[in-house]
Order: structure tokens, then C-alpha cells, then sequence
């Protein structure tokens, strides 16, 4: 197992082996180590809208996509929220995880995985273009602040963020951990559930701890070797029959 740190004097990365917990933890990123709900919205907005304005009290608009933000997963649904969001102000339909399943369905993955690309196109743009101006779009939890000065041998990102942002936010913020595994990785095993189990497998490893603001993604475990924890100070709302234990004070 490797684990990535920086160098205190460059920007190499220093490669430690050999895990020796007994007990991971598996983070989601966007809503629970940065609060990325402003960014997200400025990118996915200009991808939807491209030079055009929106046609409703900006205001409004904003306020209903961040009280709804917890219904996306992966970032190509930001294009299922906007048009929910289109949908309620123009056509008067509702609003909800019910109406936004049904739009869900209704896209075609070719669609989906277009709008993914500009989305993480654009944000790469806004990150190159002024660095500092983005990471302030992107500002660190209170949880993120108890990883900073913390031994994180035992913490692997779990994100549907694009590598190359969480990479550098993590950077910014001077959080070191075991080991990131971003969108493509998802892809790549389906769900975060089994990408979690494969680490376990993996590595030999008995327990994980899995955090994260979307109970779609908690309720993709199905091991029971991964403790599920929702992080209420993110975006999700927790589940109202059984719902998950919370992930305050469990690190």
C-alpha cells in the first residue's frame, strides 16, 4: 500500500508502504472535506446556460439548486438538477428526489457523459485560469480542518470529484492522506460500495469506515465489513426510515 504526502521543501511525492491499520476510512470529498456547493454551481451553470442568461430571479434559482444540490451524485446530474429546477419555475412541476428520478431516466447517457465533460472541462479552466479565485469557491469543512494537522495513514478519498481538482485542493489545504480514488475509479467498479470493498480485499484489511453526505452512495454498501456514516454537514439529507448513524466524533 502507498501512502502520497508532499515534501516539505518541493513538491514531490514521498511514498510510505505498508498499511498498518486494522480500520480504514473511506471519505467522500465535495461536502464533506470542501464545501464546494458555490463552485459546483458556478460551473454547472455556465455549462448548462453556455453565454445565455437565466430566465428567472438569479436569487431564486440559486437558493432552490443549493437546497436541492443533495439529490446529485456524479456531476453529469448537475445538468438532471438544472432541469428540474427549469422544469419548477417554468412548467410549475415538482420538485423533489421523485420528479428528479424521473428526469434521470429520461436522459440518455450520451447526454450525460457530454455535460460531465464540459463540466469538468470548465472547472480545469477556472482552475488554471486564477487558482486562487477558484479555491476560494472551494472552501474547507470544519471536518476538513481536523484533517490538516492529523496522521491520515488511515484515510483513502472516495470522490466522484475529477482527480485533478482534488488533488489540488488537497494540496492547498496541506491534507495528506493513504490514497484518492476519484470519478474514473468509481466507473470503473460501478459504485463506491464495491470500490471500497476492493480495497479491503485488496489490502487485508477487516473494517472500513465510510462517510459520506449522499445516502445513494451509502446505500450502495452492501459488505459487511463497511460501517456506513452520513455526514450531516453536507448537502444530503439522511434517510427518514432507519436512517444512518452520524459521522460527528467517530475519527
Amino acid at each position: 500500500m502507498e501512502l502520497f504526502k508532499k515534501g516539505s521543501r518541493s513538491n514531490k511525492i514521498i511514498v510510505i508502504k505498508n498499511n498498518k491499520y486494522s480500520r480504514i476510512i473511506a471519505l467522500d470529498f465535495d461536502g464533506v472535506v470542501i464545501d464546494s456547493i458555490e463552485e459546483c454551481y458556478q460551473v454547472s451553470k455556465d455549462v448548462y446556460y453556455g453565454f445565455n442568461q437565466i430566465d428567472f430571479d438569479e436569487v431564486l434559482y440559486k437558493s432552490l439548486f443549493f437546497e436541492y444540490r443533495g439529490l446529485v451524485g456524479p456531476a453529469h446530474e448537475y445538468l438532471i438538477l438544472h432541469q428540474l429546477l427549469n422544469n419548477h419555475l417554468f412548467h410549475d412541476t415538482g420538485l423533489g428526489k421523485e420528479n428528479y428520478e424521473i428526469l434521470k431516466n429520461k436522459i440518455d447517457t450520451a447526454t450525460l457523459d457530454r455535460f460531465e465533460f464540459l463540466f469538468f472541462s470548465k472547472r480545469t479552466y477556472y482552475q488554471k485560469t486564477n487558482f486562487l479565485k477558484w479555491v476560494e469557491l472551494n472552501p474547507i469543512t470544519d471536518f476538513g480542518n481536523y484533517l490538516i494537522p492529523r496522521n491520515n495513514e488511515d484515510i483513502y478519498i472516495v470522490t466522484t470529484k475529477n482527480r485533478f481538482a482534488t488533488e489540488a485542493l488537497l494540496k492547498h489545504y496541506k491534507i495528506s492522506v493513504r490514497e484518492i480514488f476519484a470519478n474514473d475509479e468509481i466507473k470503473t467498479f460501478g459504485t463506491k460500495g464495491k470500490l471500497i470493498s476492493n480495497i479491503l480485499d485488496r489490502e487485508s484489511i477487516d473494517q472500513a469506515y465510510f462517510i459520506d453526505d449522499s445516502i445513494s452512495h451509502l446505500e450502495t454498501v452492501d459488505d459487511n465489513r463497511i460501517k456506513c456514516f452520513f455526514a450531516d454537514w453536507g448537502y444530503g439529507k439522511n434517510r427518514d426510515s432507519i436512517p444512518f448513524e452520524l459521522a460527528r466524533n467517530i475519527l
